[in-house]
């Protein structure tokens, strides 16, 4: 584990960065409301980066030298076509573990650190959850909750019907037309057994979020106490099934699409599994970016699962294959 000097200096970093990113991004709005919104925002990250420097300074280190990575001048050109705050509160979902970072570094270098610097690094965490919080509403506002659920969706549908079109590919080895069409059989059937679990999970939520009301209604009306419990925001069941399995189906048309196209399943299969981790780079720096962890580390983790599941896949077709002694090679 990296020692808190080294944290610190990333954590100054970050702070910087981000308060430039955001002072820039203020320029941009083109209303008054959201310009203020931003710079409240920028001159926070740009507090946080004090407190770190000064952490720094106190004990005889330099802070690193400022620089602006090729992230920050890409979402600065993102934001001259996009609404800044929604851009903001995108990649706001990006620190959402900041304050799970702080929060370890406090217990980690609580011997370190003097009563003053434990009590701002407090209020500094705050200041990242009140982020998290308001950012993930603004994130519901905006609809953005729904794209990315229907990534993540994709995914599912991308993964599962490669599995499935690998281990067909061993069996219709010169049928991948076959391929192709069973591979939309099953991601039909997939997609719509993805939209009718959410819909019935959801409408099964929202029933028991009713009961629970009702059971707090009579409480508060016999005790005439009203209930602190804050408002939860529930999904609707039709929307959540529709976009469930529409985007199941975005993700099946990639692995399979290559079946119809060309004569031969080994070929289809290695265009099918290239289209397939193209599509994964940029989901696994989406869950990445969404989630504060590491693009490089998320994507190869998804490359992986999903080679791994073509490969075995394929195994398993061509073990069936062998064990049926059949011979469909077209």
């Amino acid at each position: 584990m990296k020692g808190v000097v080294d944290l610190a200096k990333e954590f100054y970093i970050n702070e910087i960065n981000d308060y430039r990113l955001y002072k820039e991004l203020s320029k941009k709005a083109n209303r008054e409301d959201l310009r203020r919104t931003l710079e409240h925002i920028a001159n926070m990250e740009k507090g946080h980066s004090k407190f770190w420097k000064r952490f720094l300074e106190s004990r005889g280190i330099d802070p690193p030298k400022e620089r602006r990575r090729i992230f920050q001048s890409f979402v600065l050109f993102l934001g001259r076509f996009i609404n800044p705050l929604m851009l903001v509160s995108f990649l706001e979902l990006g620190e959402s573990n900041a304050y799970a970072q702080y929060y370890r570094f406090l217990k980690q270098g609580a011997g370190e650190l003097s009563e003053e610097e434990i009590e701002k690094l407090k209020g500094i965490i705050l200041d990242e959850l009140s982020h998290e919080s308001t950012f993930r509403e603004e994130m519901e506002r905006l609809g953005l909750s729904n794209v990315r659920d229907m990534i993540l969706g994709m995914n599912d549908g991308l993964v599962e019907l490669l599995g499935v079109v690998a281990g067909l590919s061993a069996v219709y080895r010169g049928d991948p037309f076959m391929v192709g069409v069973s591979g939309v059989v099953v991601g039909v059937a997939g997609a719509i057994s993805m939209g009718a679990g959410a819909f019935i999970s959801v409408r099964s939520q929202r029933q028991v979020n009713e009961a629970i009301r009702e059971k707090e209604r009579i409480i508060s009306e016999l005790t005439g106490k009203e209930s602190l419990k804050e408002k939860e925001v529930e999904e609707n069941e039709i929307r959540s099934a529709l976009f469930t399995g529409l985007s199941y189906l975005i993700g099946v048309v990639f692995p399979v699409s290559p079946f119809f196209l060309v004569n031969n399943s080994a070929v289809a299969l290695s265009f099918s599994l290239l289209l397939a981790l193209l599509v994964l780079v940029f989901v696994g720096s989406f869950v990445a970016l969404a989630s504060g962890i590491s693009v490089k580390k998320k994507v190869l983790e998804m490359l992986l699962t999903a080679s791994f599941a073509a490969g075995a896949s394929y195994g398993v077709g061509s073990f069936v294959k062998a064990l049926l002694g059949v011979d469909l090679e077209g």
